[in-house]
């Protein structure tokens, strides 16, 4: 609220010195005083009233959005579809008549990041269909809640499929469940370094962001009455559903979302196959070679050669 209100004078006063100081550091403490100044009128909203402050959270986190990238940067768009609330960008890589994949990046990113993926799926034989979700990347909208996300996978990239699998990463694999609650047709899951609901997102956003404890109790009662669902259901009703079609994959060594969530997806289905890689982190692991080893085995793309853990082993 504070950040919202002042943020064009905090502006001005740092245009006003720039020509007296290095681009870094007036930039470090532009940033510096951002981050202090939304801590504390979150800190001081959630003092007044808890639930004020759980809707502040919100607001933020879901007007989060990946950082603009020069221009020419990005990868070319294969189609731009007009939705009710902004314009969905979609991209394909691969043999049309190949199997169909349906990739979805992550939260505070967009499909640049899975570029990695994209390109090993292709080289395996796989037809990738990757959007930008909404707000992030080249799909431009208005800012909706995750749930809102979903549906708007659900409803605008059904045409591409049916899907072979249906692949997120990070946050993305929660979205991809949404998507697959509200009705899009795939065989087959995917996820990799996911939270296991969207309550641990949220409560990990917080974190983060240095959010006043208390309303790590609150976010979730806050998200009920906004948005009419429960984060809580956010995956983990999808994950049981589908067991022995789902193949959960996790960086040992991933700061970002724990490995500890994976653990808790497999829980919720016993017969799923999982997967747990070394040498990488949230981000390199869309790199590694053994991922898309476990993915195309999974998918029956060639024999199988990867390792699964057994759910019992985890």
């Amino acid at each position: 609220m504070l950040y919202e209100i002042l943020y064009p004078v905090i502006y001005l006063r740092s245009f006003a010195r720039i020509r007296n100081a290095r681009p870094e550091p007036q930039l470090a403490q532009f940033r510096s005083l951002k981050s202090r100044l939304r801590r504390l009128d979150i800190h001081a909203l959630t003092a007044i009233s808890p639930f004020a402050g759980a809707w502040l959270a919100l607001h933020r986190f879901e007007r989060t959005s990946a950082p603009a990238r020069p221009a020419g940067a990005s990868q070319p768009i294969d189609r731009i579809i007009q939705t009710e609330k902004g314009r969905l960008a979609v991209r394909f890589s691969g043999d049309e008549r190949a199997k169909r994949v349906l990739l979805i990046h992550g939260w505070n990113a967009d499909s640049s990041m899975i570029l990695p993926l994209v390109t090993a799926l292709t080289q395996n034989g796989f037809r990738v269909i990757y959007p930008d979700l909404p707000g992030d990347g080249a799909s431009t909208s208005k800012p909706m809640s995750f749930h809102e996300k979903g549906r708007m996978i659900a409803r605008y990239c059904a045409v591409y499929g049916p899907f072979d699998c249906v692949i997120g990463h990070s946050a993305g694999g929660l979205i991809a469940a949404i998507a697959l609650e509200e009705g899009l047709q795939a065989h087959r899951l995917v996820t990799i370094c996911a939270p296991q609901s969207l309550t641990s997102l949220l409560q990990a956003y917080l974190v983060q962001t240095g959010a006043p404890e208390r309303l790590q109790h609150v976010i979730s009662h806050a998200y009920r009455r906004l948005r009419r669902c429960s984060p809580c259901d956010a995956g983990h009703s999808t994950f049981a559903r589908f067991q022995d079609k789902l193949l959960v994959i996790h960086a040992n060594s991933d700061w970002q979302v724990l490995v500890e969530e994976a653990y808790s997806i497999v829980t919720s289905a016993p017969q799923a196959k999982a997967m747990f890689l070394d040498d990488c982190n949230h981000r390199s692991i869309l790199g590694h070679p053994s991922l898309v080893e476990g993915i195309a085995a999974f998918l029956g793309g060639y024999p199988e050669t990867a390792r699964w853990a057994d759910a019992d082993a985890v």
